[in-house]
């Protein structure tokens, strides 16, 4: 039986198999950033991978393929991208891989390498001295800031004093915006003639940079402070990562700030929002679309918008993401267009189609009518004619916040003979069919042929026994038509055995027979049966030994 059904098995899986069996281009399975920093020893590896019987992998530098050197070497059996020793400017760009077999090649994901950057300030426009009131807002602007990057790494922060000794953290009268700014919010004298900088950590680089000296000066107030709404943010986030936002409002005694979402809702700390100390900054985890617009941050009567942009790379409907890999199935003479259709996020520009490829090489040429390009380079027309065997074909388009590659794996179907290709798939999906149900209907008679058989010997019990309605006979109660018989026989001879030895005993005390008369009958009788001259009916019991051979022959089953 688990032949049989081993057998049905892999019938099936072999149909099904062989319905689906697709002769395409690998598919790329690695999951890469859209940007890595080299380390201070400059030491990155990357490993491209795909599925379908890779044959070879290479690598891509800037749209030329990696031959190998001393400081960076592509691995074409395993995939690996080894990046080492010395860091210099050709080791950056827009590196991308190209997995290969027989049908054909497709590309990953573009990945950009940069290396970690923090730049001087610039003091061109430095601001040596700032005078401010006592008691009111006071602003200390950090100009001349330096790109640093990555982003993640890099930290700003405010000293007092020309060292780095004494930094300056939020607190309730002191706030740093997201703008790297120094907020005095009530300032006070004891605050004045002092100098104060800005500087710049970078974690990757382990790096400070300083910017100029700048000294404070506080005069005496004569009026009143006043509670001020004086700064709120304009943040950026992409899709999926979190966000943060902030106001600040100035002023002696300031109240808890409320804060209200896009939709006009209050907005508490929960898994979505956190609210940070002193409720100047919100942060929003995980951003979708939907979290996009003008928040508000409230105390008293005074009230705050500042805006959440989200951003991402060009997206493709079909998966929600930056990376597409479709099979095309071609089964026409008629020219095939190839939809490059990914989309930016509804506040963004439309992505724009860079380059059109085959196989992972640039298609430089649409003049020979082999392909097209159609509305506005977004669409690939090809003719079948010079598809050749399939392969495969990729666009890239990029906007503002990245680049985005579909795969799009070829396909090719004869369409000279298809009738009669598509009468021999049929037939023999019957014949198969058939042959499948036969075997499965043959499989599920014998289970009930067994079944029935192993239920009969279960439960069939014998006619003459009796059984209350209410009772319901076990495995243990029921009996086959064998052992009733042997146990009717068995009480017969039993109820005859005792009649028998009832009428002997009574027999043995009506008579005045002694012991040696009875002995010396029983040898008469012995005699006789030994020589086959007593009839039945002469039997007697013997009373000595309790046996009677002669009983014993009557009563032979």
């Amino acid at each position: 039986m688990e032949l049989e059904e081993h057998m049905l098995f892999v019938l099936l899986a072999n149909i099904l198999l062989g319905a689906n069996s697709l002769h395409l281009s690998p598919m790329i399975s690695s999951v890469f950033q859209s940007e890595y920093f080299l380390n201070d020893s400059c030491d990155l590896s990357l490993r491209c991978h795909g599925i379908n019987d890779v044959i070879s992998y290479s690598w891509y530098q800037n749209g030329s393929q990696i031959k190998g050197n001393k400081e960076i070497v592509a691995n074409k059996d395993t995939g690996e991208l080894l990046i080492s020793k010395n860091c210099t400017y050709d080791l950056l760009g827009i590196f991308y891989c190209i997995a290969e077999n027989k049908y054909g090649s497709t590309v990953s994901p573009f990945v950009k390498i940069s290396e970690p950057v923090l730049n001087s300030f610039d003091l061109t426009h430095r601001l040596d001295v700032v005078v401010c009131t006592e008691n009111e807002h006071c602003q200390l602007n950090c100009t001349g800031k330096p790109i640093c990057e990555p982003h993640a790494a890099c930290e700003l922060t405010w000293y007092q004093g020309s060292g780095t000794q004494d930094s300056i953290s939020s607190s309730e009268r002191t706030a740093i915006d997201l703008e790297g700014n120094l907020h005095f919010l009530n300032v006070s004298e004891i605050s004045g003639n002092k100098k104060y900088a800005c500087g710049i950590w970078n974690e990757r680089m382990n790096t400070l940079r300083q910017g100029d000296l700048i000294t404070l000066i506080i005069n005496d107030s004569t009026t009143a402070p006043l509670l001020r709404a004086i700064y709120h943010s304009r943040s950026k986030a992409l899709l999926g990562k979190s966000a943060v936002l902030e106001c600040i409002f100035s002023g002696i005694l300031v109240s808890e700030i409320k804060w209200e979402n896009p939709n006009g809702y209050y907005i508490t700390t929960n898994d979505k929002y956190r609210i940070g100390p002193y409720g100047r900054q919100l942060q929003v985890m995980n951003v979708t679309y939907n979290d996009e617009g003008n928040y508000s941050c409230h105390v008293n009567n005074l009230t705050q918008t500042p805006f959440l942009n989200v951003t991402s790379p060009p997206i493709f409907p079909e998966n929600n993401s930056s990376f597409l890999t479709k099979t095309i199935n071609i089964s026409t003479d008629d020219a095939v267009n190839l939809n490059c259709n990914a989309v930016s996020l509804p506040t963004e520009n439309a992505p724009v189609v860079t380059r059109w490829m085959k196989n992972g090489i640039l298609i430089s040429s649409f003049q020979d009518f082999e392909f097209q390009l159609l509305d506005n380079n977004r669409v690939l027309r090809i003719y079948r004619a010079h598809l050749e065997k399939g392969g495969a074909f990729q666009c890239v388009t990029e906007n503002s916040e990245g680049i985005a590659v579909a795969n799009f794996l070829i396909e090719l179907e004869n369409v000279k003979g298809n009738g009669i290709k598509l009468m021999i798939i049929m037939i023999s999906s019957v014949v198969v069919g058939l042959v499948a149900l036969v075997t499965l209907c043959v499989i599920i008679r014998k289970r009930i042929s067994q079944r029935n058989k192993s239920w009969k010997t279960e439960t069939e019990v014998y006619t003459n026994i009796y059984t209350q309605p209410s009772e319901e006979f076990d495995e243990h109660q029921r009996r086959s038509d064998e052992e009733i018989h042997l146990e009717d026989i068995y009480s017969t001879v039993e109820e005859a055995r005792f009649n028998h030895m009832t009428q002997s005993i009574e027999d043995h005390v009506g008579d005045n027979n002694t012991e040696a008369e009875d002995l010396g009958e029983y040898d008469v009788l012995r005699g006789k049966r030994q020589n086959e001259e007593l009839r039945p009916s002469e039997n007697i019991y013997d009373r000595t030994k309790n046996v009677s051979g002669i009983y014993d022959n009557l009563y032979t089953i």
